[in-house]
């Protein structure tokens, strides 16, 4: 990127300035990004490598380095959109009135356990969990009762269900949109639908193996946006923020959302479809973690990749295939129980991260969130953060703020570097259900987690109330409890509605379903038909077991 002559006299006075200094002492430390990138005292022009069009450019143009968009946040800020979910979908519901009119742009519901996994609360397994780690939504009563008065048709709304829930959790939002009179192909809005959350991320209970999730997951792909039925809908969010709260680094959590993209990609490619008929609306979710520049290295490398990918690989003609947009989360396994009111600290940090990496959609977490689900005081507070930086910060009054920086431009470089590589690596063990199916992706998992409960028995990482001044657990923070009549609510809401429908034939349709599982169809049409017909969520996945049975997750110890 520079002249040659200026370099060779600026090698010069760089051996001269390390020669005047060299004598001088660092701290005991080591001096590695988080992924264990080693990090020079000094960067100059003589670490930016290659060409600016091809390395940097411009916003709005491939790579896309600086951003999707052309005018990136002096267009529009981000989508402010915080997880919500607890109790009883009435309960969020209110959660999420109270924060639309503290301005928050975009709605989000996290749901709980048995719907996560298919299971309704008649189920004795799981019946003890009725909305403790989320909102239940086992029915489309419960999809009417979240959505009461919220203006579905102007804010986005993410749900987040996994491959094997999301098919009737969808249907049961897109019938209730229907009967509610919206055009559901005007509708916008996120789903989950990522295999591996449901896997590395969390522990699966009860569900199918890898090869029918990934093929359920492209079925909700396919029905949505090359089909036309919801085309603005974001059908796949490709959550690597769920897998690097497991423990591994920013490399590996670049390469898994990417190889695990791949597969779906090439899914749809043998069903006949071509790249640009839905990939402009996959989505991803990645996570703000404490190394600061490391992270605002990490988007910028994901946005080049991407475009590479798109460009070399799968031929994409349409420039708007190029483009990654994501959505970034603050990192919940950097927030401590001890001195919960530093998290705020910690998150307003990670925020800026994610806005000087520039991404389009942002959730700062709640500062009581290592004690229990966000009371409504932590989710105004980690609301207000994010205003902060958009409305005081002024670091929004120009595109990418950081382009140029000698280490970051730099950094920018290694990771992508490192990314391709380990990319490499995953796909030489298949595709990305077969990396599941053998457990590969479990022992990298254990084997980042394990290395970072070292790096934190050692002190070589820092959590501050943990392992440096380390605190007892506070005693002063409220403790927000989640409604413990939500299970007899839940059940009393299933019955009503198995007591109204036509059972006989919700029967046919189920079996009709079952035929479509049999021979591998798309499943979303009929599904469609059985959640506006009543069914709950776990009878049509119990059809899901019952076709492609259970599948035990090789767990890597």
């Amino acid at each position: 990127m520079f002249d040659k002559n200026y370099l060779y006299k600026l090698e010069l006075k760089k051996q001269e300035w390390e020669e005047k200094y060299k004598k001088l002492k660092e701290r005991d430390a080591k001096f590695v990004t988080d992924s264990e990138i080693p990090i020079k005292p000094l960067y100059t022009p003589l670490d930016v490598k290659g060409d600016y069009f091809e390395k940097v450019g411009f916003p709005g143009e491939p790579p896309y380095t600086r951003g999707p968009y052309p005018n990136m946040y002096r267009g529009r800020h981000w989508t402010m959109r915080l997880f919500s979910g607890h109790g009883t979908p009435e309960e969020t519901n209110k959660r999420w009135k109270y924060l639309y009119e503290n301005g928050e742009t975009g709605f989000s519901a996290a749901v709980d356990a048995l719907t996560f996994n298919g299971i309704d609360p008649t189920n004795p397994d799981g019946a003890p969990e009725v909305g403790t780690s989320g909102v239940p939504l086992y029915c489309i009563d419960s999809l009417f009762a979240l959505t009461e008065n919220i203006p579905i048709d102007k804010v986005s709304v993410a749900l987040v269900v996994e491959p094997f829930t999301c098919a009737p959790v969808c249907s049961m939002y897109f019938n209730m949109a229907k009967m509610r009179g919206y055009d559901i192909s005007q509708l916008i809005g996120t789903t989950q639908n990522d295999i591996l959350t449901m896997t590395v991320g969390y522990i699966p209970y009860k569900n199918s193996p890898p090869n029918h999730l990934l093929r359920l997951a492209c079925d909700f792909i396919e029905w949505t946006v090359p089909m036309k039925n919801v085309p603005k809908w974001h059908p796949i969010n490709f959550t690597g923020y769920n897998y690097r709260e497991g423990g591994i680094d920013a490399i590996q959590e670049l390469g898994f959302v990417f190889a695990s993209a791949c597969s779906h990609i090439d899914n749809l490619i043998e069903r006949g479809w071509k790249i640009d008929d839905f990939v402009n609306r996959l989505a991803f979710h990645l996570a703000a973690h404490k190394d600061f520049f490391e992270e605002i290295a990490k988007y910028r490398a994901a946005r080049r990749i991407w475009a590479k990918l798109m460009k070399d690989r799968y031929n994409a003609q349409d420039t708007r295939s190029l483009q990654f947009r994501f959505h970034v989360q603050t990192a919940g396994s950097s927030l401590t129980a001890q001195l919960p009111m530093i998290n705020i600290v910690r998150t307003a940090i990670q925020g800026l991260e994610a806005n000087l990496g520039g991404c389009q959609s942002l959730h700062t977490n709640s500062y009581d969130e290592a004690i229990c689900l966000p009371s409504e005081e932590a989710a105004l507070v980690a609301l207000r953060t994010q205003q902060v930086i958009s409305d005081e910060t002024r670091i929004t009054n120009t595109i990418d703020p950081l382009a140029g920086s000698y280490y970051i431009e730099w950094l920018t470089d290694e990771v992508e570097e490192r990314v391709w590589k380990y990319m490499d690596k995953i796909e030489k063990v298949g595709t990305i259900d077969k990396a599941l199916s053998t457990g590969w992706l479990y022992k990298e998992m254990r084997d980042a987690f394990h290395k970072r409960r070292m790096r934190l028995e050692s002190g070589e990482e820092t959590m501050l109330g943990v392992n440096k001044y380390p605190v007892s657990y506070d005693t002063v923070t409220d403790v927000f409890r989640t409604n413990e009549k939500a299970i007899e609510i839940e059940v009393n809401r299933i019955m009503k509605l198995k007591e109204r429908r036509d059972n006989a034939k919700l029967e046919r349709i189920l079996d009709k379903l079952r035929n479509v599982c049999e021979k591998e169809e798309n499943v979303m049409p009929t599904v469609m038909e059985a959640t506006k017909e009543g069914a709950t969520v776990q009878e049509v996945c119990d059809i899901y077991r019952e076709i492609y049975g259970i599948w035990e997750p090789p767990l890597a110890i």
